[in-house]
């Protein structure tokens, strides 16, 4: 299988690809920038979990804190170790 179809299979269904409802840009390890958020699941210092339209994402990392939380845009700062969509 070449790197195309592998591309493919991850992301496209039926030769469609998969709707992406959100973005999500980091800067570093300092911090993450996430839109289109329709709410906060869980909060800790270790981890955050944003709910999506579809599914979520999960953020791990070391004193995570939630700077801005407004109209569907989240800013998540502190030591950003992984970013996880969830189904």
């Amino acid at each position: 299988m070449g790197f195309i179809d592998n591309i493919k299979d991850c992301f496209c269904q039926n030769e469609l690809p998969i709707e992406c409802s959100y973005r999500a840009v980091l800067f570093g390890e300092s911090a993450g920038y996430f839109e289109n958020v329709k709410g906060i699941v869980s909060y800790e210092k270790e981890q955050v979990i944003l709910s999506l339209k579809n599914g979520g994402i999960k953020v791990g990392g070391k004193d995570l804190y939630i700077k801005k939380y407004c109209l569907g845009d989240v800013v998540i700062c502190g030591k950003i170790i992984s970013v996880e969509r969830i189904f």
